[in-house]
C-alpha cells in the first residue's frame, strides 16, 4: 500500500502555520487513508531540538525508511528538508517541502529546495522569493493557501465573557494575535501602540487587546507604561482556541502591521493566517504592504495596507475605520465572504488533492488507498478550485488575471503536469 512520511518540526508548538500543517496532514489521511501517513517529529517539547535529538531524527527518518519504505516524503520545513534530499538521492523517492515564508526568503539549503519534486508555497511572495533566491524551478512549485476550519466558528465562549475579563464595556477594541517573541518584533505590536496614543486623542475609548505571549511581552508591558497606556493596552496571554474565536468576535478592528525584511536575517508574513481568521468573523485587518500578508488582506477590498513602520499612518488608517462604521461594515463582509469563499478546508482538500496526482503516478496511488479521488464540490471540479490558487509567473514579473474581481490569480506551473 502506498504511504507518506511527513518530517514535521514538532508537536507541541501553538500558531498558525501549526495548524495549517495540522490541516495538510488530516487533508492527507483523508484522501490516502489514516494508516497510509505517518509522521516523524523532529521534537516533542517547545524548547529548540539540540544537537542530539537532530541526530536522533535522522537516524529514525533513515529507519523508517529502511523499515517501510514511503511513496512519497513531506518536509513540513525547509531545515529537515535536507534529510529528506538525502533519501531521495540514496533510494530514489520523491519528496515534497512546504515553504512557509521568512525562513525560505533568505539564506536557506538551496538544494534542498531545488532537488525537491513540488515546493509547496504558502503566497505568491514567498514562491516569488524561492524563484529569484534559490533558483527554484517556477513549474515545481504549487501554491496552498491555508484553510479556515469551520469549528472554529463553533465557540462556547462568547464575547461578553471577553468584554468582562477585560473590562472592555463601552470601548472600542483593536486586536493582534500573535507571539510576543523578540524575534517577532516585526509583528507590529510597538507601532500600533504609538498609534494608539493618537488615536485616542481623537477616540478615548478605543483600547488594545494582545492575544499571545513570549519572551518580549516583559518589554511591551513597559512600553505601554511609558506610553501611558496602562490602562488602554490589555494583555491576554496564551489562550485556547474557544477563546481565541471570542476575542476575534469581540473587537472592532484587527490590526498588524507586520513589517518585512529581505536581508537576513529575514522577517516578515509568509501569508498571516491570523488575518483569514479574522476575516472568518467579518473583521476588516490592517496590515503592511509588503510581504505576504498583502495577499491575506486586499487593500480597500478586505482591509487596508499601510507603511508598517509609519505610527502615523496606521493611526489615520485605524481612525478612518473606526469613524466610518459603513466603510468598516462593507470590508468586514466582504473579508467574510472571500474567507469562506477561497480559504476553505474542501478546497484545500482539493488541492493537495491535484498536487498528489502530480507527484504519485496512477499506479503509485493504487486503486485504494492514496488513490486521491477528488468528489466535485456544487460550484465545479478540484483542478478548478486548485488553478484559482496557483501561480502564474513569466520572466521577472507576474503574469495575472483577476479570479473574482478582487483577488489576485497566480499560477505555478500546472496541478496536471
Amino acid at each position: 500500500m502506498p504511504e507518506i512520511l511527513v518530517l514535521a518540526t514538532d508537536a507541541q508548538t501553538r500558531g498558525g502555520i501549526q495548524r495549517y500543517v495540522r490541516h495538510l496532514v488530516e487533508s492527507l489521511r483523508a484522501l490516502c487513508g489514516p494508516q497510509a501517513v505517518r509522521v516523524l517529529f523532529l521534537w516533542r517539547t517547545t524548547a529548540p531540538p539540540s544537537f542530539r535529538e537532530k541526530l536522533a531524527f535522522v537516524r529514525s527518518g533513515i529507519g523508517e525508511v529502511r523499515r517501510r519504505p514511503p511513496s512519497l516524503i513531506l518536509s513540513t520545513h525547509v531545515g529537515i528538508a535536507r534529510v529528506a534530499a538525502v533519501m531521495k538521492r540514496i533510494w530514489g523517492i520523491p519528496y515534497l517541502v512546504l515553504a512557509h515564508g521568512d525562513e525560505v526568503w533568505g539564506s536557506a539549503p538551496s538544494y534542498a529546495l531545488r532537488a525537491a519534486d513540488v515546493v509547496l508555497s504558502i503566497s505568491r511572495f514567498t514562491a516569488e522569493r524561492l524563484i529569484r533566491r534559490h533558483g527554484v524551478e517556477a513549474q515545481k512549485i504549487q501554491l496552498l493557501p491555508p484553510a479556515l476550519d469551520p469549528e472554529f466558528l463553533r465557540s462556547p465562549v462568547s464575547p461578553q465573557q471577553v468584554v468582562e475579563r477585560h473590562g472592555l464595556r463601552g470601548k472600542r477594541v483593536l486586536l493582534t494575535v500573535s507571539r510576543l517573541t523578540a524575534r517577532g518584533r516585526y509583528k507590529g505590536h510597538e507601532v500600533v501602540m504609538r498609534a494608539l496614543v493618537q488615536v485616542r486623542r481623537v477616540l478615548p475609548e478605543v483600547v488594545y487587546v494582545i492575544v499571545g505571549d513570549g519572551d518580549d511581552r516583559p518589554r511591551l508591558e513597559r512600553l505601554a507604561i511609558e506610553l501611558g497606556l496602562g490602562e488602554a493596552v490589555h494583555f491576554a496571554g496564551d489562550v485556547d482556541d474557544a477563546w481565541l474565536a471570542a476575542y476575534y468576535r469581540s473587537c472592532d478592528l484587527f490590526v498588524m502591521p507586520s513589517r518585512t525584511r529581505l536581508e537576513d536575517p529575514c522577517e516578515g508574513e509568509g501569508f498571516g493566517i491570523a488575518y483569514l481568521e479574522a476575516a472568518a468573523f467579518g473583521k476588516p485587518a490592517i496590515a503592511g504592504r509588503e510581504g505576504g500578508g498583502a495577499e491575506a488582506v486586499l487593500d480597500g477590498v478586505t482591509g487596508v495596507l499601510v507603511n508598517a513602520a509609519d505610527p502615523e499612518e496606521v493611526a489615520r488608517a485605524i481612525l478612518e475605520l473606526l469613524q466610518d462604521e459603513a466603510q468598516r461594515q462593507s470590508l468586514g463582509e466582504r473579508a467574510r465572504e472571500r474567507a469562506w469563499r477561497d480559504f476553505t478546508l474542501e478546497r484545500f482538500r482539493q488541492n493537495v488533492a491535484a498536487i498528489l496526482r502530480r507527484v504519485m503516478p496512477a499506479e503509485g496511488r493504487g486503486g485504494g488507498p492514496c488513490r486521491a479521488i477528488v468528489h466535485p464540490s456544487d460550484d465545479g471540479d478540484a483542478d478548478a478550485h486548485f488553478e484559482d490558487h496557483t501561480l502564474l509567473l513569466s520572466g521577472s514579473g507576474w503574469r495575472g488575471d483577476e479570479s473574482d474581481g478582487h483577488s489576485p490569480r497566480a499560477r505555478v506551473g500546472s496541478p496536471r503536469a
